[in-house]
Order: structure tokens, then C-alpha cells, then sequence
């Protein structure tokens, strides 16, 4: 069981009549709060004074407190959830029932001996995030999406789709603003492999990052989307939004889901389309989660765009295959080698990122550069390639001559494939403050 600092659990023993004088207490709080412009700080002790004198309770100090601690709790935005978000090692919080509160750390799953007070305090709370995240669930629309500011994406699943529920899934986004060099200090990568990809980027090839869920995908995306050059127009396109760079010619697309009329989807296809018109550059889409998205995105890269953004899977060849997949879905009867063959003029370096099985550590475990089809096989060249030995992390350099070379090394940020050694090394001080790390565990 893991333990959080500050975490306070709501106690199991609290009476169905002090449940009542709390959910009072919440409702005149939250009629204060709508009639104030919130300049004064709520008096809690007093509400729940005048909440127990009208219902006729005569409160302990026990009792009392029990109450104040859970509506203290209520008053910060993710409520009893609040030290789960401020713990940096926790990338997910799920609730799975007012009960049943777990944590993911690198991929773990580990039950917390936090709980809601009661179902319904639960579901009003479920509610609250959800407007806050400007948006709403309901059995005609039982999954709801959104971002609650920039740094945690908010997922819902009605209560009528769960064996419990409402089911509440939160990600929490560690960087407010992230860069190439903070991801290298996180360990993902050393700076010869980071530097490749900027210089990819710069030169204007379209990426697609490869990993499982929790492994860094979007993060890495966030940090390349930052080094496309100032001068070049960017467009990025996302269901949920979460890819926020610093550049001055950067504009923003929201796809959207059918509203309880069954109206007003936007596609990613429409959106891809209406950017064609925009006079852009470079296009990034969060995720390619179907065939319609990925046929757009493909369409778009293959016209003459660079691209970003990544897919769900285990390995490149996990990603072709669902690229594959997706395109053979939305062009019937297509033959394999046409595929790979759109695939190879879209998309011109495939990174993969996964968490080290020994380290826990997310890392960049493949680059490679993709190349035409030829036999009926796209062909591959790796580049880079992660391993653990003898007890430390190290890439091996798969070939030393890029596709790209001329213009790497001809680029504003020249890039020189060939200098490199034939095994890289993370720097010497996050080697260390990763041992240091290890040893702790």
C-alpha cells in the first residue's frame, strides 16, 4: 500500500447521521460560495455549527473536526484526490468507486487507503471535475473527456457502462512546459540520441512516437514540437487537449464526439482538412487511435507536410502493423504494399519509448528510419537501440549513415550521424542520480 504524505482517508466509521450534516454543510458552502464573490474565506466551523443546530445534532469535538477535515478537503479542486496529484511519482490516479482509490506508478498499480465518504458525495464530486472541465456525462453521453487546466486530463465513465463506478480516470501531467533538455534529464535518452531527433525535426521529416500508455509518448511530443523552427506555421490537432508549445505562428484544433442529438461531430478529417486551407507547415495530431485518423494524417504528411504524433504499441512493428490496419479499414481492398507504401512516404522516423524493466525508467528504446518498400517489405534502418548491460542503461548505434545525412549535416543545426561511438552513455550525473535512485528502492 503505498503512503502519501498528507493523505488523509475518509473514516470508514463515520455515521450515517454525520454523512447528513456533512452533505448539508457542503450544500451551504456551496451556496455561500455561488452568492460571495469569494474575497472572505468561508467560515467552516460556523456552517457546520449553524448545519448541526438546525438538524437538532449535538456534535463532539471528534465529530466535529471529522467533518472539517473532510470539507477542508472539498475545498481544493481534486478534493480528498489532492495529495494523489501533488505526489510526483504518481502518473494516474484511478477511482474505480467511492471506496476503491489506486494510484499507477511507473505502470504499477497500488491501492491507496483513500475513499469518499458515500456514493453520492462521490458522484457530486465526479461532477464538479467534470465542470470544471467544461464538459458533462450522461446516459445518453456516457464518456466525457477534458482537461482540467493544463496539467491533468480528466476521463469518465458513467456509472450505467461500470459493475460499480462512475469510473474516474486522471493523468497527470508532470511538466507545466517541457523542452528537448528536460527530457534528457529525465533520463530518456542521452544528448546525442535527443539531438538527432531535434535535428529530424528541423529539417522537416515527419515523427511518430510509439509506446504503451505511461511510457512518455505525449511528453516527448511536447518537447520536439518545441524545436520546429519560429519562422514555419503550426497547426495541432487533439480529441483531449495536452500538447501546449511556446511558438509565435501555433494555432490549436479540437476534434469533438457527437453531442446527445447525435450532432456536431468534429473528425480528425475535418479538422486535417480545414488546417490544409490554414496556410500551415507543420501539423501535429495527439494520437492516431483509428482509421480515420490515420488515413488523414497520413494523406496530410504524404502532400508535402511535416508531421508529429504518436500511436499506441509495443514496437515499431506493432505500430506498422496497426497503421496498416487502420489504412486497410479506410481503403477497402487496398493492396499490403500500397500500405506500407503510403506509411513510408508519410512517415520518416519511428522512435519507440518504454519503461526499462530494470530501472522503471521510461526510455527511448528504438529510432529507426523508414524507408521505401521494396519485395514487398518496408524497409528499416535502425539507428538507435536501448539495453540494460552489466547493470546500466546504454543505446547502440545501429548504423552511423542516416537517409537524411546531406541535409543533417548541411542544417542551420548541423547533426553528424557518423562521429558517433558505437555504444552511448547517459551523462555521468544522471547516471548517478539514477544509481542513487536504485539503491533506495
Amino acid at each position: 500500500m503505498m503512503h502519501v504524505e498528507g493523505a488523509v482517508a475518509a473514516d470508514e466509521s463515520l455515521s450515517p447521521l454525520l454523512c447528513h450534516v456533512l452533505e448539508d454543510a457542503k450544500r451551504a458552502l456551496a451556496l455561500q460560495a455561488s452568492s460571495e464573490d469569494g474575497s472572505e474565506p468561508a467560515d467552516l466551523p460556523g456552517i457546520v455549527g449553524e448545519v448541526a443546530s438546525r438538524l437538532g445534532v449535538r456534535l463532539t469535538s471528534l465529530e466535529r473536526d471529522e467533518i472539517l477535515a473532510q470539507l477542508e478537503n472539498d475545498k481544493s479542486i481534486f478534493g480528498i484526490l489532492q495529495p494523489l496529484i501533488e505526489e510526483p511519482r504518481v502518473s494516474d490516479i484511478v477511482v474505480s468507486g467511492f471506496a476503491k482509490i489506486s494510484v499507477q506508478q511507473g505502470r504499477r498499480s497500488i491501492r491507496t487507503p483513500l475513499r469518499f465518504v458515500d456514493q453520492r458525495s462521490y458522484e457530486a464530486f465526479v461532477e464538479r471535475l467534470l465542470h470544471r472541465a467544461g464538459t458533462t456525462y450522461s446516459t445518453k453521453q456516457p464518456i466525457a473527456d477534458g482537461m482540467i487546466g493544463s496539467l491533468v486530463r480528466i476521463h469518465v465513465v458513467h456509472r450505467d457502462l461500470c459493475d460499480d463506478g462512475p469510473y474516474l480516470t486522471l493523468r497527470i501531467n508532470r511538466f507545466t512546459s517541457v523542452d528537448t533538455r528536460d527530457v534528457e534529464r529525465a533520463g530518456l535518452a542521452p544528448p546525442s540520441i535527443i539531438d538527432y531527433l531535434r535535428a529530424i525535426v528541423g529539417i522537416g521529416r515527419t515523427i511518430l512516437i510509439v509506446g504503451e500508455v505511461g511510457t512518455g509518448k505525449t511528453t516527448l511530443a511536447r518537447a520536439l514540437a518545441g524545436t520546429i523552427p519560429t519562422d514555419e506555421s503550426v497547426l495541432v490537432i487533439e480529441d483531449t487537449p495536452e500538447i501546449r508549445i511556446d511558438h509565435p505562428h501555433v494555432r490549436y484544433m479540437t476534434t469533438r464526439e457527437d453531442n446527445v442529438e447525435g450532432a456536431g461531430r468534429i473528425s480528425p478529417a475535418q479538422c486535417i482538412r480545414a488546417g490544409m486551407r490554414m496556410a500551415m507547415n507543420r501539423i501535429i495530431f495527439g494520437e492516431i487511435r483509428d482509421a480515420e485518423a490515420a488515413e488523414a494524417f497520413v494523406d496530410v504528411c504524404a502532400s508535402g507536410h511535416s508531421g508529429l504524433s504518436t500511436i499506441h504499441g509495443r514496437s515499431s512493428h506493432d505500430a506498422m502493423t496497426r497503421l496498416e490496419l487502420f489504412l486497410s479499414r479506410a481503403q477497402k481492398n487496398a493492396d499490403r504494399n500500397l500500405l506500407g507504401a503510403q506509411v513510408a512516404t508519410a512517415v520518416q522516423v519511428m522512435v519507440v519509448v518504454d519503461l526499462c524493466r530494470h530501472t522503471k525508467i521510461r526510455r527511448i528504446v528504438d529510432v529507426r528510419e523508414l524507408g521505401p518498400v521494396a519485395d514487398g517489405v518496408l524497409r528499416q534502418r535502425e539507428i538507435f537501440s536501448y539495453r540494460f548491460d552489466r547493470g546500466h542503461p546504454e543505446w547502440v548505434v545501429g548504423t552511423r549513415v542516416s537517409a537524411f545525412r546531406e541535409k543533417l549535416e548541411q542544417a542551420p543545426y548541423s547533426y553528424r550521424l557518423h562521429t558517433l561511438p558505437e555504444r552511448i552513455e547517459l551523462p555521468t550525473e544522471i547516471s548517478y542520480r539514477e544509481a542513487a535512485l536504485l539503491m533506495q528502492r
